[in-house]
């Protein structure tokens, strides 16, 4: 496997930096339907287009309801103690109905990511942005090299209390739950006439404080989102100039592989700009041998991971792929290992891949462990910013990704 003409030395890793910065600089805020994430969509789209293939460089604008992923948590706690006044005033059925929209609503919109709720919410459009490199001889397959460039809120118990995040949420959840099963007890008892005591949905009243926390999930705050995650856009273009500049030298490493880069919106908005791709792409991506490198999260080399399950560990990855990215990591002196993404942790944009039936992973460098979540993280808080980023990694992703091209190449 050659890779002459595509070395990776500290300038490619100095131009992610810059890259990063500018647009963490320049376009703040860069919450999904935003002025400042359009804007941001645009300059990566300038950026793609000085290395892809002339022409092949497009913005494709979807709908999107960006405050229905979160925002609608405070209204969970609400229902929580409507659920407990309905008890007290000896209505188990409706109490048992409310609990169970609650918990219906949870698992939809957090577990699932479903778009449940979204018709309640404002539009908003959002941008994805691609690029394309064709190779010398028939399009055999393709590689997808893709991150997200939209920004999350920044999460209230991760800036203030990263250590009891993972016990916080759960309790939250537990609570809920219980309130569900008390209300389904309470059913039961009223088809023979009997009632709770009264102390049981006060007591309820008094567990609810648990909830709290959840109704303060998100702040106003936006993060910088440097490597959550326009890192991972910014490795997607230095990869496209890698390729390109060999190419415009006469010098096409690529015989039947086309190289795709993208940079989705909306991931923190629920997948939803991955999931227009794949509705508007799906009958390329299946014709055509796709792999989906996707890149999300990266700040330590030591937890350098590749996924095998996504989306709160409900959507089956490529194994095959993770293991290709392992193999390829060790050959070039890196250590990596598969990961699971586990309830509660979220999801990465290659789920919605996962889920239409392509080969797909994600390149991460934190641990998804969210019950080992301590001081110092900047993950969805207001340091979210490139110093945090080790350029060693960056290095590493650039190496990673330009061999495992070239592999699959080389195979086709």
């Amino acid at each position: 496997m050659a890779t002459s003409g595509l070395k990776i030395s500290k300038a490619n890793v100095q131009r992610v930096f810059d890259f990063t910065d500018e647009v963490v600089e320049s376009y703040p805020n860069r919450l999904a339907g935003t002025k400042s994430c359009r804007d941001a969509a645009n300059r990566i789209k300038e950026e793609f287009a000085k290395n892809c293939d002339p022409g092949s460089v497009k913005i494709e604008d979807f709908t999107v309801h960006p405050k229905s992923f979160l925002k609608y948590i405070p209204g969970l706690v609400i229902l929580y103690f409507i659920g407990a006044v309905l008890l007290y005033f000896n209505l188990p059925l409706l109490a048992l109905l409310v609990y169970s929209l609650a918990i219906f609503i949870f698992y939809a919109q957090f577990a699932r990511y479903w778009e449940l709720l979204d018709p309640l919410f404002p539009k908003a459009t959002g941008y994805n942005v691609y690029g394309s490199i064709e190779p010398e001889g028939e399009v055999k397959q393709q590689v997808i090299v893709s991150g997200h460039h939209d920004a999350a809120y920044v999460f209230q118990l991760l800036a203030r209390a990263p250590k009891y995040y993972a016990k916080l949420i759960n309790v939250g959840i537990l609570v809920l739950v219980l309130g569900f099963l008390v209300s389904l007890i309470a059913t039961v008892l009223a088809l023979f006439n009997i009632s709770l005591p009264v102390w049981v949905p006060v007591a309820l009243m008094i567990v609810g404080i648990l909830q709290i926390p959840l109704a303060f999930f998100t702040t106003g705050e936006v993060s910088p989102a440097a490597g959550d995650n326009m890192i991972a856009c910014a490795i997607a273009g230095e990869t496209a100039k890698l390729f390109h500049d060999a190419k415009k030298a006469g010098k096409n490493p690529l015989r039947h592989t086309r190289l795709i880069v993208a940079s989705f919106d909306a991931e923190e908005a629920g997948l939803r700009g991955a999931r227009a791709f794949c509705k508007k792409h799906g009958e390329e991506l299946l014709s055509t041998k796709t792999y989906v490198f996707n890149i999300d999260t990266l700040y330590k080399l030591e937890d350098l991971r590749f996924l095998v399950k996504d989306l709160n560990s409900t959507v089956k990855l490529s194994p095959d792929m993770a293991q290709d990215c392992i193999d390829t990591a060790k050959s070039l002196g890196y250590s990596a290992r598969t990961a699971v993404m586990p309830f509660g942790a979220g999801s990465t944009d290659a789920a919605e891949f996962g889920k239409l039936g392509v080969e797909a992973t994600n390149m991460s460098g934190i641990s998804f462990d969210i019950s080992k979540f301590g001081e110092g993280l900047v993950y969805h808080t207001r340091n979210d910013v490139s110093k945090y980023i080790e350029p060693q990694l960056v290095e590493a992703a650039l190496k990673i990704v330009r061999d495992y091209i070239l592999k699959k190449d080389s195979e086709s």
